[in-house]
């Protein structure tokens, strides 16, 4: 008896992922395909979105090796990386690679904005602070640095809306990654005309906009013979890999906080009205994928992205080591690292300082500290990046119950346990692998009427696996801690503005 699906997938920065919901029962099929970033400079992270699309076929070839028939699939959620920025001409050919969402290169730019529109100005029209992520300062890097890509592009598109683009012919987002261009206004669901008037930027270039559940077009019969599709399948909006994997978490209602660690570590809330932070701290306030909610996020640039960094780094000395032997070595160091203290800021930091200056700072060190030492201080330099957000949430009225931990760290019972002790908040972790593109195809399912609901979707296919409860002795000495962390970045903030790098 043929299955049927609805296929969610995740354009993530590190890799592309699928997952397949079974609609006849609750099996979950998941394949991923690995992709690389560029970084030009110390500032910019760039990648191709052809190789998106490459990697996207790929994906498919994986998953029909385990399904046998994609003709199976009825339907297609997609989501994203957020805030990245894709530049193509009248023929829908990229114009360069796209400036992703930890690029930095705009700050100058991000001063412009301030010093003319005015950050209260920017609140009112788009509910965000400027942060340099967004595609208004990228476009005026644009403007400034590259001005005849600019003079030929056609359409600005975010990261999963090229696939889209690519399997549909159409050039649409929906309301949760259009959130992330500082050019929405999230309170009323739009694209700001006030900012494109006040910018001089031309309207027609900005993708049509829809509520995520909503359909956005259907497979082309040429692409459907190219990938094993089934001609005419829907498309759903889907979401920032941000919101669908909110959703995909479980994160719909109050009193539950995620966090997801991949190559950032980003912690969100669903509210039912749009926030606005007043004090600059690069909180995002943006649109969720459920209909007349939103969520605030907070984000730290490097968070398993400064596991990586280290592990990288230690295997050109030692290749045969892996994560696996740096959990080893931090669990063997007790809880504070002795004194060793890790500031995560490798490619600046977004919340909450919003300052693509800072930068990664080992403090505290002497001969006693081993390299086991440094480890542990970098998985509680994350954790304590982490709490900052968490401690703006709090200040909002979104303290949380729990937290449900995501990603490649939420493997480690180390990980789970050091930021349930530094967070102060129980731990918990879900069956899910992917929770953006499990989200993606939720929303696709609910924009099917194949669920009646949110709750019916997360509820067929989400399960908790494990839960960590804080140490009160851990947390309390990690309190005192993180104090130390909040003003080791304010002691050294002036020096990182007037070191010559970053001149």
């Amino acid at each position: 008896m043929a299955r049927r699906y609805i296929l969610g997938v995740d354009l993530g920065t590190s890799s592309i992922k699928g997952t397949l919901l079974d609609l006849e029962g609750s099996e979950v099929v998941t394949a991923s395909v690995e992709l690389s970033v560029s970084y030009p400079d110390s500032y910019s992270a760039e990648q191709n979105p052809e190789d998106w699309w490459n990697a996207f076929l790929l994906l498919l070839r994986k998953l029909k090796g385990k399904i046998d028939d994609l003709t199976q699939i009825e339907g297609i959620g997609l989501s994203g990386q957020m805030l990245g920025l894709v530049v193509l001409d009248k023929e829908g050919l990229p114009l360069r690679p796209a400036i992703i969402w930890c690029d930095q290169r705009s700050f100058r730019e991000l001063e412009y904005i301030q010093e003319t529109l005015g950050v209260e100005k920017l609140l009112e029209y788009t509910a965000n602070t400027p942060l340099t992520g967004y595609w208004l300062p990228k476009i005026l890097w644009l403007k400034n640095h590259e001005s005849e890509v600019l003079e030929r592009t056609a359409k600005f598109l975010l990261p999963k809306d090229y696939l889209r683009f690519r399997l549909t012919g159409t050039y649409v987002t929906e309301v949760s990654d259009a959130s992330g261009t500082l050019i929405f206004d999230v309170e009323h669901r739009r694209w700001s005309e006030e900012i494109i008037r006040f910018f001089a930027l031309e309207r027609s270039v900005f993708p049509e906009v829809v509520e995520s559940p909503e359909i956005t077009g259907y497979v082309d019969e040429r692409i459907a013979r190219e990938t094993g599709l089934r001609p005419r399948i829907p498309v759903v909006g889907g979401g920032g890999d941000q919101s669908s994997g909110g959703i995909g978490l479980g994160v719909i209602k109050k009193g539950v906080l995620s966090c997801v660690l991949g190559t950032s570590g980003v912690v969100m809330a669903m509210t039912e009205s749009p926030k606005k932070d007043y004090k600059n701290r690069g909180l995002h306030s943006f649109c969720y994928s459920i209909p007349g909610t939103w969520f605030l996020m907070g984000c730290t640039l490097a968070a398993g992205g400064s596991y990586q960094w280290l592990l990288r780094t230690m295997q050109g000395v030692d290749r045969n080591l892996d994560y696996t032997a740096l959990n080893t070595m931090a669990e063997r160091v007790p809880a504070g690292s002795e004194g060793v203290i890790f500031l995560p800021y490798l490619i600046g930091e977004r919340t909450p300082h919003s300052d693509p200056k800072a930068r990664g700072v080992f403090w505290g060190l002497s001969y006693h500290h081993e390299l086991g030492h440094m480890v542990r201080a970098v998985i509680e330099g994350v954790a304590f990046s982490q709490r900052e957000s968490v401690e703006i949430l709090r200040e909002f009225g979104l303290a949380g119950e729990r937290m449900i931990l995501s990603g490649g760290a939420a493997r480690s019972s180390l990980w789970c346990q050091i930021f349930a002790d530094v967070i102060g908040l129980p731990m918990v972790t879900t069956s899910v692998d992917d929770p953006a593109s499990l989200g993606a195809a939720i929303i696709a399912g609910v924009g099917m009427n194949c669920f009646s609901s949110f709750e019916e979707g997360c509820g067929r296919y989400i399960k908790t696996q494990r839960a960590f409860e804080p140490s009160s002795i851990h947390h309390e000495l990690y309190t005192a801690l993180f104090g130390q962390y909040r003003q080791l970045y304010q002691s050294l903030r002036t020096f990182n503005h007037s070191f010559p790098l970053f001149r």
